[in-house]
């Protein structure tokens, strides 16, 4: 039997009943109806409030129809049967449910704060490391050197590689959902592999579409990505994307050499995703105040750990306690009756008041007009050198306005790593052959989606900051 739930951006997902009493209606599921999807960015879009678990949920539908799809393309299901085909279809649709499982309290602004060290050795605990040295998985790369290795550095590469809230995603599938998966004759372990962008299977030499199951969640063009675009723009009122998604869903295609990739028939939608992720980056996730906003939060993190007795967050509050948002931001208002420094009591009051610092430029356009730079490559050498100095610049802004140097940020984009170049190695399959975006010309060349960084003070002191940044440029260049 299944259960329909109405999603705001999708319509009706329909899920198998016994996935919802197993996975869905359980409280580290249900724990993420309270870590919103984009941390702080609601004091700037406000309909921003929607969380990680609707994110899931919506990934896991897209999972569903991706892969029904590519069942029904003749290519895809040759050589291979339809019982592994249903082992692969129900490991994609649990590492789709629980990709995220292990998102701390805000976002990407919280998962700074967990001890990757420890998740590695808790998946090692958990036979995940022995499960990909198994099928050769190990930690070698081009250019390894086992000169003065880690513990780390002997670690399998999606291991070592993975990000701190794809570790915890991992140790909470193996410890709270093995039995629930392994009832559907799917591997626990296989899904982990999944989450971190592999497969097992396919590492062992069984057929090449369990790979393509898992790009499905951890490539350039997977349904993870697909989904928080979409449901962004959705959710923040931003109106920058126009994708036909019945259409995309129906465009991927596999090929036993290239791997998952897009077909040709969707060329126009394949446009507007690209125009739309970039749009959606730079007006939302990379908007001046959206970047303020993640940044005072995380500052405020970063204080409360430098002084409270106790971390705010942890992986064991997470796993033991159900850490969601609504925790860390209480430990906020409770740690201001008693601020643990003038810093944390300044910061906070800017975040209950929604009082922001000024930001000395608000997009390239304007970064451009204002820096001493003549052309692109000068915009581009000045952005290396505020960033590759700022410290020293906040230091040096803060005396020469003479306010606290916390009043004084340079910063970029709080997920950083979420820029939009990475969207050149689209790949787009043609007459049997595949090409990425950027060959194909549908990416092009273009500055305006390099994201930049933001220069914050207090009000009142734009124009003399722009002075002396450019004063001290040119002194040091």
């Amino acid at each position: 039997m299944t259960r329909q739930l109405k999603d705001p951006v999708h319509g009706y997902i329909d899920l198998d009943e016994r996935v919802v009493d197993r996975v869905v209606d359980t409280a580290p599921f249900q724990r993420l109806r309270r870590v919103r999807q984009l941390s702080a960015t609601h004091l700037v879009y406000p309909g921003a409030t929607h969380t990680r678990f609707e994110h899931s949920l919506g990934v896991y539908h897209l999972g569903q129809r991706v892969f029904e799809n590519l069942r029904t393309q003749p290519y895809f299901t040759d050589g291979i049967g339809d019982d592994e085909l249903d082992t692969v279809e129900w490991t994609l649709a649990f590492a789709c449910l629980l990709h995220d499982v292990g998102h701390p309290p805000l976002s990407h602004l919280g998962e700074r704060h967990l001890d990757t060290a420890a998740l590695r050795d808790r998946l090692v605990e958990e036979g995940l490391a022995a499960a990909f040295e198994q099928v050769g998985v190990t930690s070698v790369e081009t250019g390894f050197s086992a000169e003065n290795e880690s513990n780390a550095d002997r670690l399998p590469i999606p291991i070592r590689r993975a990000n701190p809230h794809e570790l915890l995603s991992c140790v909470t599938v193996l410890a709270e959902y093995a039995d629930a998966i392994e009832a559907f004759g799917v591997d626990p372990h296989e899904v982990c592999a999944y989450v971190l962008g592999w497969s097992l299977r396919y590492e062992a030499g069984d057929h090449w579409q369990h790979g393509v199951a898992a790009e499905l969640l951890h490539s350039p063009i997977d349904v993870d990505r697909l989904d928080y675009i979409i449901r962004d723009d959705h959710m923040t009122g931003a109106d920058v994307l126009s994708v036909d998604t019945e259409r995309m869903v129906a465009a991927y295609t596999a090929h036993p050499d290239a791997g998952l990739a897009l077909s040709e028939k969707a060329l126009s939608t394949i446009g507007n995703y690209l125009e739309g992720r970039i749009s959606l980056y730079m007006w939302v996730t990379q908007h001046h105040k959206s970047v303020y906003a993640n940044v005072l939060v995380r500052r405020l993190l970063d204080e409360l750990v430098a002084h409270a007795d106790t971390p705010p967050i942890t992986a064991e509050a997470v796993l033991d306690d159900h850490l969601d948002d609504h925790a860390v931001l209480d430990r906020f208002r409770r740690a201001a009756d008693d601020p643990p420094s003038e810093a944390f009591a300044d910061l906070y009051e800017r975040f209950r008041t929604r009082r922001f610092a000024e930001s000395c430029w608000k997009h390239r356009l304007g970064y451009a007009d204002v820096v001493a730079a003549e052309s692109e490559a000068g915009v581009d050498d000045y952005t290396r050198w505020l960033l590759a100095n700022d410290d020293d610049l906040e230091r040096h802004l803060a005396a020469e306005l003479d306010v606290p140097l916390y009043e004084v940020w340079i910063e970029r984009s709080y997920v950083p790593e979420y820029e939009p170049a990475e969207l050149k190695d689209i790949p787009l399959a043609h007459n049997g052959r595949t090409q990425s975006v950027g060959e194909y010309g549908l990416y092009g060349d273009r500055a305006f989606d390099r994201s930049i960084p933001f220069v914050y003070v207090p009000e009142g002191h734009v124009d003399r900051t722009v002075d002396l940044l450019n004063e001290r440029y040119r002194a040091q260049r």
